[in-house]
């Protein structure tokens, strides 16, 4: 009986393995080039951990079930509530601001889509201890730069930004008082089309008013359309800080990559400031990355003091979805540095202590299957061997070597001593 994997699951054959590994080198290269540390926590954690703090959709997504002391756990469906709850028993003695990434994985129980699976790697990038915007712009210029390592201009993506402070602001001056309902619909607005959208805002005791309102705000697109007079001082103060941010990534030559968006809600329970997504050009996918700040999530974890945070996931599956769609993702093989073949078996004795010793420098594979001379050439050609160590009885008698090299076909006889040095 064939066993199948679990429905949302991906079996990670080399081919595949090696363009996760891809993702994942650029992801570390760039969050590491920042200064920021890698970190991780368990994969299991009390089920509780994502009923405290977490986006609306996720406790009913998390895989819980009983230990064998029934006590309630959880497969990890996002690393931030771990972030915080570490940081809250140590925030006295971490030294600020607390630059931290990790790659992780996490399982959601949802409906398997494009872009969306059951369980993924997740990139997390966060910087905490700063009340600093300047925060708030590195942590998005990180997620520009893993773009532009993979890749990608900004032809193919760009940010969209807002600040919950403004965006609530605004949607107090229309006279919503159910704000958080209101913010969770136009959060789900890119799955209906208009009418649907609008009716979804009539459920909630919207107005025409308040409904043509909420229309014109999702569409705009500069700060300047804002009347400031009519303000709350908190709308004021989100203003301000969306400004800021803005004028940093500016000072970073960031602009062209930044799209002022109301319409961007995300973790309702937790960001408090700058919120922000990294969306693909022709909006085919979900967001490819998304976060913000959280002034408050350490506290709420039981720290005994305030850590202001800012940080942001990136998912592998649907990065890799986009890569392939943009020809941005490039095509992988395995790197052996050399092959050994050896012309006649009994060569195969005096050789293996060199093949030992060519191995802590080098990619080195040889034949394991007792092939005849040409299956063992084909079979270098078929792993991509950029160069192959052909052991010959003639020339080994002479204490030498062939080498070919697999691209150029050329050959050339040299001294094993030589060689190895």
């Amino acid at each position: 009986m064939k066993i199948q994997p679990v429905k949302g699951t991906r079996d990670f054959y080399p081919e595949q393995k090696r363009i996760l590994n891809y993702i994942f080198d650029k992801w570390i290269k760039v969050s590491e080039n920042y200064g920021y540390e890698d970190f991780d926590g368990p994969l299991l954690e009390p089920a509780m951990l994502w009923q405290m703090k977490s986006g609306s959709d996720i406790p009913e997504q998390v895989y819980s079930f009983p230990d064998k002391n029934k006590k309630m756990l959880a497969i990890r469906p996002e690393l931030t509530p771990t972030l915080a709850r570490m940081v809250a028993q140590k925030s006295a003695e971490l030294t600020k601001p607390i630059k931290w990434y990790s790659v992780s994985r996490c399982c959601r129980y949802e409906a398997p889509q494009a872009g969306r699976l059951r369980e993924f790697f997740q990139l997390n990038v966060d910087c905490l201890g700063s009340e600093s915007l300047l925060a708030d712009a590195e942590v998005i210029a990180t997620a520009i730069a893993i773009m532009q390592e993979l890749g990608c201009t900004s032809n193919d993506f760009y940010i969209r930004l807002c600040n919950r402070k403004l965006i609530q602001a605004l949607l107090e001056e229309f006279g919503i008082k159910n704000f958080q309902d209101v913010m969770r619909t136009i959060d789900k607005k890119e799955k209906m089309n208009d009418a649907e959208f609008k009716q979804a805002l009539k459920q909630l005791k919207l107005n025409d008013k308040q409904i043509k309102n909420i229309f014109n705000l999702i569409k705009w697109d500069d700060l300047k359309k804002i009347d400031l007079k009519n303000l709350s001082a908190t709308g004021k103060k989100g203003y301000e800080e969306l400004n800021e941010v803005i004028k940093y990534l500016k000072e970073m030559g960031l602009s062209k990559f930044i799209q002022i968006d109301f319409s961007i809600m995300r973790g309702f329970d937790y960001y408090t400031s700058t919120v922000f997504e990294v969306f693909d050009k022709k909006q085919k996918y979900r967001a490819l990355a998304g976060g913000g700040r959280y002034d408050n999530l350490v506290k709420d974890f039981g720290g005994r003091e305030k850590v202001p945070g800012v940080g942001y996931g990136m998912g592998d599956v649907v990065m890799e979805l986009f890569l392939k769609s943009i020809g941005k993702l490039p095509k992988l093989s395995r790197e052996i540095d050399y092959f050994v073949v050896f012309m006649k078996p009994d060569l195969i004795n005096g050789f293996l202590k060199y093949v030992y010793e060519l191995r802590k420098k080098y990619s080195v594979d040889m034949d394991l299957m007792e092939r005849n001379f040409n299956k063992q050439m084909n079979y270098a050609n078929k792993i991509g061997a950029k160069k192959v160590i052909i052991v010959a009885p003639k020339e080994w008698k002479q204490n030498k070597i062939i080498i070919k090299d697999m691209k150029t076909g050329k050959q050339e006889i040299k001294d094993l001593g030589k060689f190895l040095k």
